[in-house]
């Protein structure tokens, strides 16, 4: 049916004009309110205003009120594609909307080249949403990010066409500019074309990002639907909004136009790609949404994986092979057996091409020995090494990223009290991760609210508005595959535990050294600093070594410590000791137990029932 409505665009003779079906008011009436119109308009509700299109570009509009008047652009569409026959090939899915919701009304014939051209192009059979785990070194990016691609015929899917929407950012724009223009619609936003031969470069080799591909159960006649839709949008602009209009919120829009689900997650002033991600999950059962979840490794998971999977005595010889001399190689690969050889060779493949794109190009040595080691190769006989492929669960095995948390508090100083806590996302150290960067954390608008038995208020005790751990833990140790651990926070919190009216701004972190030996745990040490805007313990600059770690005992349960000393650097006599410590019981997306010992001039002890939505 669909492919005929596509031939019709371009064959179809003027069967009835378009003042009838203009006057047919009933029927004009009913389809400029239907939510697939207001979605080929981009409408969206406002919180001061009423419906109105998130599209900036005027060309794309029909009527002079068509941003905010649905029906008149729905009217202005119909004469336009009546009278300008070559208007078919500026909207395309708009002709395709009209014919399906107007039976009786055909378009004149006309020939769209180029937009025949942009369908051949795609030759599209499948579809699939591109999920990209986060990457905490650009904050762009550290949410994740999420793309289209449309799978065609050809072999090799690097060749096929992808579609994502994102920010227009000038070069070399700091971090703080991007943050703040892109939580208040600084950046223009558009939907851009390319190859998914340059995301996974971009993702899986640059940012050595993981990539999870959700195959979708969408027919061809939705998809060509879809295709003709971004046609229309491919020189619009939009307000690009870091928590909204981003890429998960576009591309969930666009999926809505043909899934007959909800996309966006209810309930949220917000939209992440990981929501986007997890609300096709949870319609995937009952409308077979997700044909298939396939996951692809960045370079740095290709070489991990080789890694954990040698003897002792072949990670031995592969770290000799790194800090000896190219002539020493061959030496040292003929003192294991052929199979092992073969095993170190291949992850120094791994090993090499991973530090080529971290590094951006091998140094002489390490081009000599890949030289070697590809000539070693050849020399022993045929045949592939046996790898297992290791299992990783998909980002939708996830906790969900919103903190509802009820915690019964007892603190030395103020006795018995109540904490209520609401974070906004995304998740923290104990959460039950998958497809997110193992050991870290990264927490935005994390609200407490205390009610102390002692004074019978509720009070905002602590919020804070941005938390990032990083342990950058490798458990190879190799060079270049090693990174500082980081923590970077800033907000509101009480000046120590043993007050509870105390609470003041803060700036605090620390960067060091983590050392994991396991995918279940992770140590570190570091020098800890801190800056507050008033401080009555001593000062407001601190500084002193810290440790902790995490430990992922089972799936059940897991701990958190974190062991640190302070001194103030504008009054050496005053210092400060303080412990965190955690435990999460429980492996549900949706909810938790936890307890908490903390110290900070004073003992604290909570349990905590969260619930994650």
């Amino acid at each position: 049916m669909f492919r005929l409505v596509v031939v019709v665009l371009f064959l179809a003779p003027l069967a009835c004009k378009a003042s009838v079906l203009v006057n047919d008011q009933p029927l004009v009436t009913a389809v400029s309110k239907s939510a697939v119109w207001h979605k080929l308009l981009h409408f969206e509700a406002g919180y001061f205003h009423g419906a109105r299109s998130g599209v900036n570009t005027s060309d794309f509009f029909l009527s002079p009120d068509g941003r905010k008047d649905a029906k008149a652009e729905l009217i202005a569409t119909i004469n336009t594609l009546t009278k300008v026959a070559h208007a078919q090939c500026q909207f395309p899915a708009r002709a395709i909307f009209i014919i399906k919701n107007f039976p009786n009304f055909t378009l004149p014939k006309t020939q769209c080249k180029s937009y025949k051209a942009y369908l051949d192009a795609f030759q599209t059979q499948s579809m699939s949403l591109i999920y990209a785990s986060g990457y905490l070194g650009n904050p762009a990016s550290m949410y994740g990010h999420v793309f289209l691609k449309f799978n065609g015929e050809v072999e090799h899917d690097l060749l096929d066409n992808t579609f994502s929407y994102g920010a227009k950012v000038p070069e070399n724009e700091s971090p703080l500019v991007y943050i703040a223009k892109g939580i208040f619609g600084g950046y223009e936003g558009k939907f851009s074309n390319q190859k998914y031969h340059h995301q996974h470069l971009t993702y899986n080799e640059s940012e050595l990002r993981d990539l999870w591909e959700y195959k979708l159960n969408v027919g061809e006649d939705d998809i060509l639907f879809l295709l003709a839709h971004l046609y229309e949008l491919e020189n619009t602009k939009m307000k690009y909004y870091f928590f909204k209009q981003n890429c998960a919120f576009q591309l969930a829009k666009l999926l809505e136009l043909v899934i007959d689900v909800p996309i966006i997650a209810p309930n949220k002033p917000w939209v992440m790609p990981y929501d986007l991600i997890m609300m096709l999950n949870r319609h995937a059962a009952e409308h077979h949404l997700i044909v298939d979840v396939v996951y692809r490794g960045s370079r740095q998971e290709a070489l991990h994986a080789k890694w954990n999977q040698l003897s002792k005595q072949e990670k031995k010889s592969l770290v000799e092979i790194i800090g000896a001399p190219s002539i020493k190689v061959s030496s040292i690969l003929a003192n294991l057996t052929t199979q092992s050889a073969k095993k170190v060779i291949d992850t120094l493949y791994d090993y090499y091409a991973f530090i080529e794109v971290k590094e951006g190009k091998l140094d002489k040595e390490q081009a000599a020995k890949k030289k070697v080691l590809l000539l070693a190769r050849f020399a022993l006989p045929k045949g592939k090494t046996q790898w297992i492929t290791p299992t990783k669960n998909p980002p939708h095995m996830a906790q969900d990223t919103t903190l509802l948390q009820v915690s019964t508090v007892h603190n030395e100083k103020f006795g018995e009290a109540l904490e209520l806590r609401f974070r906004a996302n995304y998740y923290d150290l104990l959460s039950v991760n998958a497809a997110r960067i193992p050991f870290s954390e990264l927490s935005t608008f994390d609200l407490r609210l205390l009610y102390s038995q002692d004074n019978s208020s509720l009070e905002m005790r602590e919020l804070t508005l941005l938390r990032i751990i990083n342990l950058n833990a490798s458990n190879t140790d190799l060079p270049f595959d090693s990174e500082y651990a980081w923590k970077v926070a800033v907000g509101y919190k009480p000046q120590s535990l043993s007050c509870s009216h105390c609470s003041n701004a803060y700036v605090d972190g620390f960067i060091g050294k983590a050392w994991s030996r396991s995918e279940n745990w992770a140590a570190y040490g570091a020098l800890s600093v801190s800056a507050t805007g008033s401080n009555e313990f001593g000062g407001y600059f601190s500084a002193g070594p810290e440790i902790g770690g995490v430990f992922n005992i089972t799936p059940q349960y897991a701990v958190s410590l974190a062991i640190g000393y302070r001194s103030y650097l504008n009054d050496l006599t005053q210092d400060r000791k303080y412990l965190a410590f955690e435990q999460r019981f429980l492996e549900h997306r949706s909810y938790d137990i936890r307890t908490s010992i903390n110290y900070d001039e004073s003992f604290e002890y909570a349990i905590n029932f969260s619930l994650y939505y």
